[in-house]
């Protein structure tokens, strides 16, 4: 009967899914602390130049409870603010076991920046730029990557002599400018053909833009495929 009791016993201990030693590692929020801000900084430093500091403003839990095993926090950034909003996973022998989001203020401390050299005007491409030796601090997201190109961009505003480029300041320069020749490919199921237009409106890779023909005094609707090259499906 006592046999019979056990077994009883057990069984019920089982259908509720207490699993003895599943659980058996506690993370406090310090570590969990510790662990996100580490990720980020090596998630961003490849991408930014200078020194990262992180501040996590909150975590959501006090203790989190996790099975044993090698532990690793990965952290996901979809878009950098001033205080960003931080996906973060526990994983425990590369699998993922919790996942949540936190607050992290994130700063740059730079000991060199991209200044403007002279003036320069709105929509004009950032040729007249130099590094200088300037110690600053600002948010990730206002600031140039590592592998920021000047020539590759243009000023949304003028930009005077000896001024800090940030991101807000300037735009990637577009696949084609406003009154710049292109190719236009006119294209049908069975053939297509190319003839040579004027670009009404800018755009880059993708966008849809006006393009107007000097010998058909005709203006079209076109999707940019290249560089000065615009397709239009008839």
């Amino acid at each position: 009967m006592r046999k019979l009791f056990n077994i009883v016993i057990f069984s019920t201990i089982m259908l509720l899914g207490f699993n003895p030693g599943a659980y058996s590692t506690v993370l406090n929020s310090q570590f969990i602390s510790e662990q996100v801000k580490n990720s980020i900084i090596e998630n961003l430093k490849d991408k930014y130049e200078g020194n990262i500091e992180v501040n996590i403003k909150s975590i959501p839990y006090k203790t989190v409870e996790i099975p044993d095993g090698k532990i690793e926090i990965k952290t996901n950034i979809n878009s950098l603010s001033t205080v960003s909003i931080v996906k973060a996973g526990i994983y425990v022998n590369n699998k993922k076991v919790k996942t949540f989001g936190v607050r992290a203020e994130i700063t740059i401390i730079k000991d060199s920046v991209w200044v403007a050299r002279d003036w320069i005007k709105r929509g004009e491409t950032l040729t007249s730029l130099k590094k200088e030796k300037q110690e600053i601090t600002l948010s990730p997201a206002k600031l140039p990557g590592r592998n920021f190109k000047p020539a590759q961009y243009m000023a949304r505003r003028n930009i005077k002599p000896g001024e800090v480029i940030e991101l807000n300041d300037i735009q990637a320069l577009p696949t084609i400018v406003r009154n710049s020749p292109v190719s236009v490919i006119f294209k049908t199921p069975s053939v297509s053909v190319t003839i040579p237009c004027t670009a009404v409106t800018s755009g880059k890779t993708g966008d849809f833009i006006k393009v107007k023909s000097k010998k058909f005094k005709k203006n079209y609707t076109g999707k940019i495929i290249g560089k000065n090259l615009v397709l239009v499906n008839i």
